[in-house]
């Protein structure tokens, strides 16, 4: 798979899944969830704390309406992931396989141009995002504070985030999502696959 490839399978990921079922760990969060587009149900786990959502909260992302979340914007982003497809450089492109499923695994850099869902959490956390978030006229943290790149994964059926660990720096991220069941759309064919 080249770059232009991830760049069409993040832009399509909206189109690849009616339903999903999954379970999202990070070190602050830990969901399990089934989406329907603008509909999540969900449970927070271990409390058991039950969350229902229609739609997202209005953002100044105009792409097309964002997925709900028990969280912040980033679980719209890891759910549409278009914002990949402009002011990221991708490279270390492999297929490989994530909790049993197939996958496409790269490094993401944020360049000028990036347009993430939401700058205070974006998918490729960076200089470029915290600009966009705080202006030009905020003093950048030293060098080694802010992740150099993220090392992302998308489901190569559905096109969601499933992996993603910013690095190279002391401030960031980490989450994994391990989908159980993919209702495919229109992208991608007919019947559910269960993980």
């Amino acid at each position: 798979m080249t770059p232009d490839d991830v760049r069409r399978l993040a832009a399509t990921a909206h189109e690849r899944w009616t339903e999903l079922e999954l379970v999202h760990r990070s070190p602050h969060d830990h969901v399990r969830a089934t989406l329907r587009h603008g509909e999540l149900d969900a449970v927070r786990l271990p409390e058991g704390e039950r969350v229902r959502e229609r739609g997202a909260p209005p953002s100044s992302w105009d792409v097309r309406p964002l997925e709900p979340y028990p969280t912040n914007y980033l679980w719209s982003a890891m759910l549409d992931p278009h914002e990949l497809t402009e002011g990221v450089e991708i490279t270390d492109v492999r297929r490989t396989e994530l909790l049993g499923r197939p996958v496409v695994a790269f490094s993401a850099r944020a360049v000028d141009g990036y347009d993430p869902v939401c700058s205070c959490c974006p998918l490729v956390f960076s200089e470029v995002s915290e600009r966009l978030e705080h202006g030009d006229d905020r003093v950048p943290p030293p060098p080694g504070v802010l992740p150099t790149h993220t090392d992302l994964a998308l489901d190569l059926e559905a096109g969601v985030v499933v992996s993603s660990h910013d690095r190279g720096g002391l401030r960031g991220g980490r989450f994994t999502n391990e989908l159980l069941r993919v209702v495919p759309g229109a992208e991608t064919g007919n019947g559910a696959r269960t993980a």
